[in-house]
């Protein structure tokens, strides 16, 4: 038998081999640690590696599950990391490293199953891929989780094998890992699952088993695995457990399936990052075409092979050939129908090709997984490239397989095979150094007539993040206080600088009217305000936080598309997300410097006499959980029948009360799903009962029915809602809702869809400081407390500005005074002074209250609300309890 030129000695005792296997992953180790820690953090980065910090600066309790940022295994195997190398940006990336090179890793094992070219071909074209690399050099959950799935797979096929108790354990690990680290799982579980079956039902379309041998078979193996299997799930178990309770120290996490479903099932609804379900086509061709094509040829290729005979097997060419072209016509037409149409062409040349080829149960698997992760990331709404790991993954181990064969059999010397595979290789190398190296992030410095663009940089951090910080480190330094130099931040600028600046003592100000720092970085819309009253001691420093480009394919033509492959010069136009940094001039060391006040609101008015007692008429509720108590109650509103909704924002809940204060139901707790609540605060009914709560750190707007049934969520989009306080309903169904980070009010009809937008940062008519309570008056008027201007401003139903007027106290930034209007009565609280008030026609008429915690007392009276009797509502936020109050004198 002749010796395999693989197994000849090479370097010492060591083989071919096992010489190109260290060859190769010396050079992948290369291409990830390379300048790892030089591009700017992604915005979602610099969440992952901040959080991860925090759990080694604060301890393993500080991360506290939440399905927006994904599960725990990123941010502990990345603390590790930081705790045992420190943190720099170069290893706050390294445990992706880690993972993304323990894929390239399981080349040696997957031997096994693919037989030596192919494996050897699977660490080539994973570290050569341009996907694979970039997104291993990214601190996101998808290397993990690519990781994480590949070892469940391969030792539950080691299993099936061995069956070796320990194969089963390992793969159980591996799947435990999965799910705490990416919410995918709950789909691609049932795709591996469903894969698994299939890959048996092969065997009987192919003709090579019945269906009686193949449940015999897997009931055979369920029964003698029942033991391996109790066990693995008690391992599962203990995987999940300790690291959704952060190692047991947040307990009431332990289910993290409810929340995950109902948050990202929400977002898929709303299709927060949608796209068309061709959306990962043209990246996995553009970027991995070896792999992408490699792979296709392998699922495709049997079904074109004029050798096989059977004369089914035509009919379905046929079959598939009618459905392909009917796939086109629907496509340039751009018909819902053309991926359905599509799936059915694939489905019938899959069912073509396992009547005539049966390759190995490995193989088999793949092929299927493969096509299910197409399909479930071409229908998920949620379109961004770095979810191109998991459907490259089993992509390239059919790439893989197909060079194994091209290698096995020869094919690979012919110079038709050769070249053209040479040629595209060569362009592969080209794409990983451009996408990776040369244009892995928005350089604002380009030439604006040619600007590179990649689809894998998506909205990504530009270089000037970098220039910013090599500033700001420069003042630390001549300041002589370094990582102690004070700064402020405000606006979009927070992420990705709460990773920069996590040593530096930072003011990450909502709203800037004081500047006492050597450094000052803003939105570049508010910086009217500020360049007069800083520009002689300041230096003005404009600078792109996050640059995008995003591909028009109708803009696209041919050589538009050659230019972009070989140049990277983007086709279409480039975005932005513009800032300012206001860094001071002529520092020496030991300076201090004075505020120096910009755009200040008008000074609060002391009030004109002391407020009234009260007593109240009833009192419900006491500090707790359970029905009828409450944990800082805020909103409050009541419906024709005289039923008192309160938004109980500590228990993230809604209670609904009756008129004597009994409760009746409540709803909600702490999540990002639907019917889940963040902090909310705002509460509003509509015309038809309708109940709609301001869900202040979602940042979105709910939309129950009077019994708390979800009906409805929205959003903004461009820009986003900031901490929404308050929301009203006028009669005609119109809902206004404070969006108080942004300092607007945004109007949208009863489903959601935005009618009209008004305000921005400043003290003039129509401008607002702090907006928090709301309300609508009979003549649809929309009143709004500006609290930061210390006065309420009146807009007619479309934002139009038409009066305003001072009010008294109101000095704290954060009172958050709500409003409720009866006839030509305007009541407002101000919960820094422990009462609420009465305008009429914008004449102060009175004040009740005093602190305490009797009754007519208040410990921060926050939210109000008016009858049909006249009779006040007020929620008495720190007392954790609602009082009721008959009209006051």
């Amino acid at each position: 038998m002749t010796e395999s030129v693989l197994d000849r000695k090479f370097v010492g005792r060591l083989t071919v081999e096992q010489c190109l296997y260290i060859g190769v992953l010396l050079i992948a180790t290369f291409l990830r640690l390379y300048i790892l820690g030089v591009r700017p953090y992604h915005h979602d980065e610099s969440i992952h590696a901040f959080f991860s910090w925090k759990i080694t600066d604060q301890g393993v309790g500080d991360y506290n599950y939440d399905p927006v940022y994904h599960g725990p295994v990123l941010y502990y195997s990345t603390a590790l990391v930081l705790w045992l190398f420190g943190d720099s940006d170069f290893t706050g990336r390294l445990s992706a490293v880690f993972f993304g090179m323990g894929i390239l890793g399981f080349a040696w094992p997957l031997r096994r199953y693919l037989g030596r070219n192919a494996a050897l071909m699977f660490l080539v074209l994973a570290t050569f891929s341009p996907s694979f690399n970039y997104f291993t050099r990214f601190i996101r959950h998808d290397i993990y989780l690519a990781l994480c799935n590949l070892i469940a797979v391969f030792f539950a096929f080691r299993y099936g094998e061995s069956r070796s108790a320990k194969h089963l354990y390992i793969s159980g690990a591996g799947l435990a890992l999965a799910f705490c680290t990416k919410e995918d799982m709950y789909v691609v579980t049932p795709v591996l699952l469903f894969a698994l079956v299939l890959m048996m039902v092969w065997e009987v379309v192919h003709g090579s088993k019945t269906v009686g041998a193949i449940v015999s078979e897997s009931t055979e193996l369920l029964r003698r695995a029942l033991l391996p299997l109790i066990t693995t799930a008690v391992l599962f178990a203990a995987i999940w457990l300790v690291l959704y309770t952060s190692f047991l120290t947040h307990p009431k996490n332990w289910n993290g399936v409810t929340r995950a479903l109902s948050y990202w099932w929400g977002q898929h609804s709303i299709k927060r990052i949608g796209g068309p379900w061709w959306y990962y086509v043209p990246q996995l061709t553009f970027y991995d075409p070896l792999i992408f094509f490699g792979a296709a040829a392998v699922v495709l290729g049997p079904f074109f092979n004029p050798a096989k005979p059977d004369p089914a097997l035509r009919y379905m060419r046929i079959g598939a050939g009618i459905a392909m072209a009917a796939f086109v016509v629907l496509l340039v037409q751009g018909s819902p129908a053309a991926p359905i149409v599509l799936i059915a062409a694939l489905g019938m040349a899959q069912i073509g090709v396992a009547r005539v080829w049966l390759p190995d149960r490995f193989t088999r698997f793949v092929i299927l997984w493969t096509l299910g992760t197409l399909c479930f990331y071409g229908w998920a709404q949620e379109k961004v490239p770095w979810l191109l790991v998991p459907q490259v993954m089993p992509l390239t181990i059919l790439a893989a397989i197909w060079f194994g064969q091209l290698i096995d059999t020869g094919a690979i010397k012919r110079p038709a095979t050769a070249l053209p595979l040479a040629a595209v290789g060569a362009l592969t190398v080209w794409i990983l150094i451009a996408s990776n190296y040369f244009y892995d992030a928005p350089r604002p410095d380009e030439n604006a007539e040619h600007r590179h663009g990649e689809m894998l940089a998506y909205v990504q951090s530009t270089y000037d993040i970098n220039m910013i910080m090599r500033r700001v480190d420069d003042i630390a330094k001549t300041l002589g206080t370094g990582t102690q130099t004070r700064l402020a931040v405000s606006g979009d600028a927070t992420w990705p600088f709460s990773w920069y600046l996590r040593h530096y003592p930072v003011n990450w100000a909502a709203d800037v009217r004081n500047v006492d720092t050597p450094v000052l970085i803003v939105n570049k819309d508010v910086i009217n305000a500020l360049d007069q009253p800083l520009g002689d001691k300041y230096d003005k420093v404009p600078f792109q936080i996050r640059g995008w480009w995003e591909p028009t394919w109708n803009q696209m033509n041919l050589p538009k598309l050659m230019r972009w492959i070989f140049t990277r010069e983007a086709w279409s136009g480039t975005g932005s997300s513009d800032a300012v940094a206001y860094i001071a001039k002529d520092v020496k060391p030991g300076m201090t410097f004075a505020a120096i006040a910009v755009n200040p609101p008008p000074a609060a008015k002391g009030y004109p006499q002391s407020p009234k007692l009260i007593t109240a008429e009833a009192i419900w509720g006491k500090q707790g959980s359970s029905l009828g108590e409450f944990n800082e109650p805020r909103g409050i509103a009541v419906d024709a029948g005289g039923n008192v909704f309160v938004m109980d924002t500590k228990n993230n809940r809604v209670q609904k009360l009756g008129a004597d204060g009994h409760a009746i139901t409540a709803w909600g707790h702490e999540g990002n799903g639907p019917g889940e609540f963040k902090d909310a605060c705002g509460l509003a009914i509509g015309p038809d009962g309708s109940v709609y709560v301001a869900d202040t750190w979602n940042h979105r707007v709910q939309k129950f029915d009077a019994n708390g049934k979800f009906l409805l969520q929205w959003v903004e989009e461009n820009p986003s809602l900031w901490g929404p306080r308050g929301v009203a309903v006028a009669p005609d169904g119109t809902v206004y809702v404070t969006d108080t980070g942004n300092k607007r009010v945004v109007a949208y009809t009863s489903d959601g869809k935005q009618k009209a937008v008004w305000g921005k940062d400043g003290s003039k008519p129509g401008e607002l400081i702090e907006p928090v309570g709301i309300a609508v008056d009979a003549e649809g008027r929309v009143i709004v407390a500006d609290t930061g201007n210390h006065r309420v401003q009146i807009f007619d139903a479309a934002g139009a500005f038409k009066e305003e007027f001072p009010v008294f106290g109101w000095e704290e930034f954060y009172t958050e005074p709500y409003l409720a209007v009866m006839g030509t009565d305007l009541y407002a609280t101000d919960s820094n002074n422990q009462r609420f008030t009465r305008y009429a026609g914008h004449e102060f008429n009175g004040a009740w209250g005093k602190s305490g915690s009797g009754s007519g007392d208040f410990n921060r009276p926050i939210g109000i609300a008016v009858d049909t009797q006249g009779n006040v509502y007020v929620s008495d936020t720190m007392n954790h309890r609602i009082q009721k109050f008959a009209k006051p004198q």
